[in-house]
């Protein structure tokens, strides 16, 4: 096996998980657990480090918010159940609850660099685990906890801790759940919060029950969760992990679908639940909770018929409208009553861009083609990919003059600038296009798409590179 730091950490994770369980195991003095517990801290954050060094990541912030909150929170002189006993607030409280603002914030930061805008699908998602949650959290841990508390102040950072992991919970499935890549690093995060919430709710459930079976777990879960942090840092993943995401909505595949149908279903469950115990029905709570899940989604489903929509009006390859969408426009009854002109052109020579370049250079052509072409156009038409390789574009309210015009505007911004079909390639293109103009043309839309085209292959057959249109002789715009 080839020794690297990944293989060696994983092996240092081995080992002190193995000897912690051990002492957990054998009753071992607390030093020890300590120490072992000190050796995790010290392990993980050298990792970090290291990686952060080794990988440089867009921004180091957030790793250091993060180790910042593993220092805090696996520091072995605070108490591992801070629910247990003694009055609140104390010293303990502050700082604990301090460092889970700093883990959330350092989350905020890494989910505003992989998704800058809303990312509504991936709100609503999230929400819908979160409220999932937040019911469970209410009905067996918050509730209980907070009804054994003396006073509001005590009450109050009692039910600090379970909502404080409920946030971290909220942010960790928003992490999981956007647009952005799933690596091994991203995975590595979600897991890390998940070893801290775990361990924290059974230490809660824990200290108001009084029945400490399930300390010894949390422990190693607690410590299993520094370790992972480790890992988290040394792959090589950990750069980007705050990347962009490539696309603004994530897919609704059938897993996602099945989470999300089963975390809508957790509000009744937990009631038939609590019915069948004879314990406490939380009927306000649930109905609440119930009312949020069914609101978020509706607004889910929502979500997805814009979404929908969207994408049958936009091409996906060069973010142009489709070629429905722009019949559908041309063919609007305030369209068929006033003046507009209709373009469509054609790359010329297209095919030897693919053959010459690949399908990757002619879907760069494309692109790059169709950007020229929105910004010679701006705000006063449509633009749209017609199909393959051709283009059209609807001016209203022009006269064939104007259409001439922005029709010359295209022809020069897509020819006279190379566009780049590799990383040290550049090659010229062309275009011929065809005009049709209402009324000058005649009024009937289908008419008039069908002489734009025949204008288009009358520019093509007389050698291309060049504009046709009304009353125009067949002559090339440029010698």
């Amino acid at each position: 096996m080839k020794w690297t730091p990944w293989t060696a950490y994983v092996v240092f994770t081995v080992l002190v998980l193995t000897a912690y369980a051990s002492a957990l195991m054998t009753a071992a003095p607390v030093a020890v657990v300590s120490l072992l517990s000190l050796a995790a801290m010290a392990g993980a954050i050298t990792a970090m480090l290291y990686g952060l060094r080794r990988h440089r990541p867009a921004s180091r912030w957030p790793w250091l918010l993060i180790m910042a909150q593993l220092l805090v929170t696996v520091t072995p002189a605070l108490p591992p159940s801070v629910l247990a006993g003694g009055a609140h607030p104390t010293v303990t409280d502050a700082l604990l609850l301090a460092s889970s603002g700093v883990g959330a914030l350092s989350l905020v930061l890494i989910l505003r660099r992989r998704t800058p805008g809303w990312d509504l699908p991936g709100v609503v998602d999230a929400g819908i685990i979160t409220v999932a949650a937040w019911l469970l959290s209410w009905i067996h841990v918050i509730h209980p906890a907070v009804g054994g508390a003396a006073d509001l102040t005590a009450r109050t950072v009692i039910a600090a801790y379970p909502l404080s992991d409920l946030l971290l919970a909220t942010l960790g499935a928003r992490l999981l759940l956007d647009a952005g890549p799933k690596s091994v690093a991203v995975r590595c995060i979600t897991g890390y919060l998940a070893l801290i919430i775990v361990p924290d709710t059974i230490s809660s459930v824990s200290a108001f029950s009084g029945d400490d079976r399930w300390m010894p777990l949390a422990y190693l879960l607690w410590t299993a969760s520094t370790l992972l942090l480790g890992l988290t840092g040394l792959h090589p993943s950990l750069r980007d992990v705050d990347a962009r995401a490539p696309t603004a909505t994530p897919d609704l595949s059938t897993g996602r679908l099945a989470a999300l149908a089963l975390a809508s279903l957790v509000a009744p469950a937990a009631l038939l639940v609590q019915y069948l115990r004879g314990a406490p029905l939380h009927v306000p709570v649930v109905c609440a909770s119930c009312a949020a899940l069914f609101l978020l989604v509706i607004a889910r489903l929502a979500g997805l018929v814009v979404t929908q929509r969207r994408m049958a009006a936009t091409d996906e390859l060069t973010g142009l409208r489709t070629r429905r969408h722009f019949q559908v426009a041309l063919n609007s009854p305030a369209r068929q009553r006033s003046a507009a002109a209709v373009l469509l052109l054609d790359i010329d020579h297209f095919k030897n861009v693919n053959d010459t370049y690949g399908h990757d250079g002619g879907d760069r052509v494309l692109r790059e083609v169709a950007h020229r072409l929105t910004g010679a156009v701006g705000a006063q038409g449509m633009v749209a990919r017609y199909g393959g390789e051709e283009f059209a574009v609807l001016l209203p309210n022009v006269t064939p003059d104007q259409a001439r015009a922005v029709a010359e505007r295209i022809h020069v911004a897509v020819r006279d600038t190379p566009v780049e079909v590799g990383p040290d390639t550049a090659v010229t293109v062309t275009t011929s296009v065809g005009i049709a103009c209402r009324p000058a043309d005649g009024t009937e839309s289908q008419h008039l798409t069908l002489l734009a085209d025949q204008r288009l292959y009358e520019a093509k057959a007389a050698g291309r590179d060049r504009v046709v249109g009304y009353s125009t002789p067949v002559a090339a715009v440029a010698a």
